[in-house]
């Protein structure tokens, strides 16, 4: 099961974004921000503190960034990932 350790208003919001559209089932823990000054327990789960923390099986994440990229990669079967020979035109 996929963990994603979360809080409001913040840059795991990414990772939730992605984990639905994908239509994943996970596990969603809610922290207050920042969660190393309100919650020191969470500190045991990932030491810097940071948020978003993935959580799927031995892989344990925290940037905001490569998150959705890897849920799309390893279990949305490239859903939602660009591939490398994509174009991304600029508006005209």
């Amino acid at each position: 099961m996929l963990t994603l350790w979360h809080c409001s208003d913040a840059r795991s919001f990414r990772a939730l974004w992605s984990l639905e559209e994908l239509g994943l089932e996970y596990d969603l823990k809610m922290l207050p921000f920042p969660p190393r000054a309100h919650r020191k327990e969470y500190l045991a789960e990932n030491p810097l503190g940071t948020i978003p923390l993935l959580v799927d099986g031995d892989t344990r994440m925290t940037e905001s960034s490569a998150i959705p990229h890897y849920l799309s990669m390893v279990h949305g079967g490239g859903k939602l990932a660009p591939g490398p020979d994509s174009r991304i035109s600029a508006p005209t």
